[in-house]
């Protein structure tokens, strides 16, 4: 689940999703719109095209191609962005697909409905899913299409379930921009709570799975007084060593990180709280949890902006993965969908330990149309990367973005380029020059005779120019 997760195929028989045969298809841009996106693998076709017979018949468009795998680039997420709800069809085979993962991912931070359709046990399922859909999905309703029998009789709560989506999206459409993202545009610094915002239509199925497994309720606590997570662990502390928190973190919530993640994505997931809740100081304070966790009287809040934030994270890593499939679609239509929550994520990613990740992030910024002071002063920073691709793709942003504000950092940056080049210039100069005037007597000694290496060593010059080279 983490960053650095592997793309590839987690089973052995799951053929690598890549395009195998030429596609005469019409190109992304004449992608129809339709209330309804099937996801599936090519091995429950049969299913696709009984559940996608039924929703037309009953007056619901639908978008289900059996060879969306091989389409050319960019047909998939334009699809999933044409359309107002994705059903995502789950069986062993499209669990281990990363066509289906990437689309599910799309439709997630594009806050497109899911709903996931099992074709087996759900407790089977699970085992397939990575961590990170298996976090993403649990928080969902999922139908039940197991046994043949009563897959009509299941059809018409799919139905409605689709129905209630589609008057949902109506709904948001139909409202005017709210005043976060007027005032994200308008270059105020935000730096709020990642999960906090989240749109309404992920706001209502937050994390809720396991919560069996989550302490139970204190003696202490009231209707308006709730113990949190800090105060059970560290009582009336101001800040505490990372180390502990982590500790404590782990003792908590242990059964649920046993049940969702592995050991790999359990750290991956500290480092993440690390880095994004507490700044990657050594010392947590309570201010800071408290500013991650928010004000409300709900039980077990905490773990729930936790589970948010890793869906959130996976979600925009495994979309804007260079090999994914829809990540030409996610950064061609950020604009229509740069909440809060996907700046923050965005943000994150720029502190990707994959260079190609922190590049996309980079122009993914400037797509979205948000000029605030903060997101400038990150890409003005990006501009000291280690990597070239990220330089360059910060300079891409902050001209797409018209910073004025980054001009004397690019010129900067130009002007270093500019000292390397002279320099190399003047290195090679150098070494010609010397070699132009030693080659004489270099000739002169090599006719009378070959000297012994010793006799050589002790005649060799150090013809070394004195000059520094510059590096940007």
């Amino acid at each position: 689940m983490g960053a650095n997760s592997s793309r590839k195929s987690r089973r052995g028989n799951e053929p690598v999703q890549s395009p195998q045969t030429a596609d005469t298809r019409p190109p992304p841009e004449a992608v129809r719109p339709k209330d309804v996106m099937l996801c599936f693998s090519s091995s429950d076709s049969a299913f696709a095209d009984f559940l996608k017979g039924s929703l037309e018949r009953s007056g619901i468009s639908v978008w289900a191609d059996h060879a969306m795998d091989r389409a050319p680039p960019g047909i998939a997420g334009k699809a999933v962005m044409a359309t107002k709800v994705l059903i995502f069809v789950i069986s062993e085979e499209s669990a281990c697909n990363n066509f289906c993962e990437d689309t599910v991912s799309l439709a997630y931070i594009s806050n497109t409905p899911i709903l996931p359709v099992a074709l087996e046990n759900a407790d089977t399922l699970e085992a397939f899913l990575n961590a990170g859909l298996r976090l993403t999905l649990g928080s969902m309703k999922w139908y039940s299409f197991e046994e043949t029998s009563k897959q009509k009789e299941n059809l018409p709560v799919v139905e409605q379930a689709v129905r209630d989506s589609i008057a949902s999206v109506n709904e948001s459409e139909s409202k005017p921009k709210n005043e976060h993202q007027n005032t994200m545009r308008s270059g105020t610094i935000l730096n709020p709570s990642p999960v906090a915002t989240r749109a309404k239509v992920h706001l209502e199925r937050a994390t809720t799975g396991g919560e069996t497994d989550l302490p139970p309720a204190s003696e202490k606590e009231s209707s308006n007084r709730i113990q949190t997570f800090w105060d059970r662990s560290f009582g009336e502390q101001e800040e505490v060593a990372w180390f502990r928190f982590q500790e404590a973190f782990l003792e908590e919530y242990r059964p649920n990180l046993k049940r969702m993640f592995n050991d790999d994505s359990t750290q991956w997931l500290l480092k993440l709280l690390e880095r994004e809740v507490f700044e990657g100081r050594d010392r947590c304070t309570k201010e800071q949890f408290m500013k991650f966790r928010g004000d409300s009287l709900t039980r077990h809040v905490f773990w729930k902006r936790v589970s948010q934030l890793a869906i959130e994270r996976y979600s925009m890593h495994q979309v804007f993965d260079m090999e994914s499939s829809v990540r030409l679609a996610a950064v061609e239509n950020l604009s229509r969908f740069s909440s809060r929550a996907v700046i923050d994520a965005l943000v994150g990613l720029l502190g990707d330990s994959d260079p190609n990740i922190r590049a996309v992030a980079a122009i993914s910024l400037a797509r979205t149309e948000v000029t605030n002071d903060r997101i400038v002063g990150l890409l003005i920073a990006s501009l000291k990367d280690g990597d070239r691709l990220v330089r360059e793709s910060g300079c891409l942003a902050l001209g797409h973005m018209k910073a004025t504000k980054a001009v004397p950092a690019i010129v900067s940056l130009w002007y270093v380029c500019v000292m390397y080049v002279v320099s190399i210039c003047t290195y090679i100069h150098t070494y010609t020059e010397t070699s132009l005037i030693w080659m004489p007597h270099i000739r002169a000694r090599l006719s009378s005779g070959h000297p012994s290496s010793e006799e050589y060593n002790s005649q060799t010059l150090d013809i070394r120019p004195t000059k520094t080279l510059l590096c940007p």
